[in-house]
């Protein structure tokens, strides 16, 4: 079934506007009224389309995440060829980069439910390739290596990135070793 295009429209406005929104101040400072008045909609429009302002914040943060994601061509690699992965994953996920190319970054506290998103994207995509049975012990596993690796990444900088590598590749290569 056809989405109306005059419910696409408006929900264009409201997603552009709170970009706009979230450029100048954290997701927590930003009111219905706010952005209703900003996208020239009524409460009860926005209130039609979201539940509150955090929930149309998840659909942003998650549409960009499956979009930066859904363009990368290695996850095999995570099994495969475990170093290979993490490098590219890291040079591709630099938190410089994520800050330019996410569009409304703001250091707010709710910044800080960036990387279980991107976990939980990258967990699902892993899974889709079918290198592992799609158990919740293969999951559980699978989430483990992905957060070390998004971990350790926030907590060191770029002169570690080799170190990084390789306790990762070699923690994937231990809980996967029927793969290599």
């Amino acid at each position: 079934m056809k989405e109306d295009l005059r419910v696409v429209k408006t929900r264009r406005n409201i997603k552009s506007e709170m970009m706009e929104l979230l450029q100048k101040k954290p997701v927590e400072k930003i009111t219905v009224t706010e952005l209703a008045s900003q996208a020239i909609i009524n409460k009860g429009t926005f209130y039609h389309h979201y539940s509150d302002i955090y929930d149309l914040y998840q659909e942003l943060v998650s549409d960009f995440i499956e979009n930066s994601l859904g363009s990368l061509d290695y996850y095999e690699d995570f099994f495969t060829e475990p170093e290979r992965f993490i490098q590219k994953f890291l040079c591709d996920f630099r938190d410089n980069d994520i800050k330019k190319k996410f569009p409304f970054y703001n250091e707010g506290s709710h910044s800080l439910f960036l990387p279980y998103y991107v976990t939980e994207v990258l967990l699902n995509r892993l899974m889709s390739v079918n290198c592992v049975e799609d158990t919740i012990e293969n999951r559980v596993r699978v989430q483990c290596c992905i957060t070390a690796a998004t971990a350790t990444k926030s907590h060191f900088d770029e002169t570690h990135t080799n170190i990084i590598i390789q306790v990762v590749s070699k923690m994937i290569r231990s809980t996967f070793p029927q793969i290599n």
